[in-house]
């Protein structure tokens, strides 16, 4: 190389293959002829883009175009010195990722420490050796490769993260769809729900229908787990609910009657064709009740869940866990109907047990004795109401509105 090719904007690609950057682009600053030859032929033949400069203005120049790996850079030089470059290329944000290695007879700690704190990421002392510079541009050149593949790899990320929250998204609009859009009828009769949940998806479901023209069914089911498992299951349970009528009445008997399906048959059968896989371990929790409208008996079983809890017109209330198995956990599990004869101005509710299971920041449950309370005390102000105030109360006590479990609850207020 000539002192004339040193002046201008020189490049080469080597043919070998040696180097662990290979194809990376350097950019070489001194503005002594001699020891850029040296560099030069140093690093020639090990498959990497070699590009030159005798000063600060045309490095600066060169680097903005070339935007190299890796610039070597001499400190000592007329005009714009070696700092001021660095410092220009790391506060331009299209250069400021260019990894830059110091050149200098300055042996001084300052001077390294200067450099480096102006954004270099290695320091040569001259007269350098040849291995030693090697070793050094080809760890640094290693390291950028692995910075490229890691950003590369996170944009990646990113784009499936974002595709994956749209489909996150859509199913959820899938899910909430399931719910209830007009409450049953059933006389003057107030239904209320409420379900929240704890991730995009949620593991909670419920539904408010009316069998026929006499009885209201309500359930509130809660799949153990949480994510896309426990959603798809949730899903599926309701969406049998809603479309296998079979599943909760007889077919006409012979006096043209249909014959509604008890809670603790219906919880049977349920138990049989959703019985838990050995793979995803999934089984979910299940309040049922049929509400007679003529008597207003209300016939239920609750597997696993928490029970009705019935709040009177003068406020006291009642608790009724019937314990029972999950649904899929044991094979021929047994269910029993429990009947509740409500009165009017009675309020009964149904809720799963992310409600009285959630903590404060000491680790103390809500608690069952909480939902009474707030339940009792807010007797007198509408249903829709008290639903919101009990979830709101659960959020406080939680610190967030993002709650660690699916919060889901619905009730009905019976009139005369």
């Amino acid at each position: 190389m000539t002192e004339a090719q040193a002046d201008t904007f020189t490049e080469t690609r080597s043919a070998g293959n040696q180097s662990a950057g290979v194809g990376d682009c350097l950019l070489l600053v001194d503005d002594n002829p001699t020891n850029l030859q040296v560099l030069y032929q140093t690093l020639d033949r090990r498959g990497n883009k070699l590009l030159i400069a005798k000063n600060g203005e045309l490095a600066l120049s060169i680097a903005r175009k070339a935007n190299p790996a890796l610039i070597l850079l001499d400190i000592m030089m007329p005009g714009i010195d070696g700092y001021e470059v660095c410092r220009q290329l790391k506060e331009d944000p299209e250069t400021s990722n260019i990894a830059i290695i110091f050149l200098s007879a300055l042996d001084d700690t300052s001077d390294k420490v200067r450099g480096l704190d102006l954004g270099a990421v290695d320091y040569i002392s001259k007269p350098f050796h040849p291995e030693e510079v090697i070793a050094r541009v080809d760890n640094h050149l290693k390291i950028r490769r692995l910075e490229r593949n890691l950003s590369r790899r996170n944009k990646e990320l990113k784009a499936a993260n974002d595709r994956m929250k749209g489909d996150l998204e859509a199913a959820a609009k899938v899910q909430r769809a399931l719910l209830p859009t007009d409450p049953p009828r059933a006389g003057n009769s107030v239904f209320a729900w409420e379900s929240r949940s704890c991730d995009e998806l949620g593991g909670d479901s419920l539904n408010l229908f009316n069998i026929d023209d006499r009885y209201v069914g309500m359930y509130v089911l809660d799949v153990c787990g949480h994510g896309v498992p426990a959603a798809l299951l949730a899903f599926t349970v309701t969406h049998t609910l809603s479309s296998d009528r079979s599943l909760l009445v007889e077919e006409e008997e012979a006096d043209g009657e249909r014959r509604i399906i008890s809670p603790a048959v219906v919880a049977a059968r349920l138990n049989g064709m959703f019985q838990m896989d050995s793979r995803s371990l999934l089984y979910f929790t299940f309040l049922y009740g049929v509400l007679d409208t003529h008597t207003w008996q209300f016939r239920f079983i609750s597997a696993g869940i928490p029970g009705p809890l019935i709040v009177h017109r003068d406020g006291m209330t009642e608790v009724h866990d019937i314990p029972a198995v999950p649904i899929g956990l044991l094979e021929d599990s047994d269910y029993q109907d429990t009947i509740l004869d409500l009165k009017p101005g009675d309020r009964l509710y149904m809720h799963s047990d992310g409600i009285m299971e959630e903590r404060n920041a000491d680790r103390e449950e809500f608690g069952r004795d909480r939902i009474r309370k707030l339940l009792s005390s807010s007797r007198n102000i509408s249903l829709d109401t008290t639903l919101n105030l009990l979830l709101g109360e659960v959020e406080t006590w939680h610190g967030s509105e993002s709650l660690s479990d699916d919060a889901t609850i619905a009730a009905i207020e019976v009139r005369d």
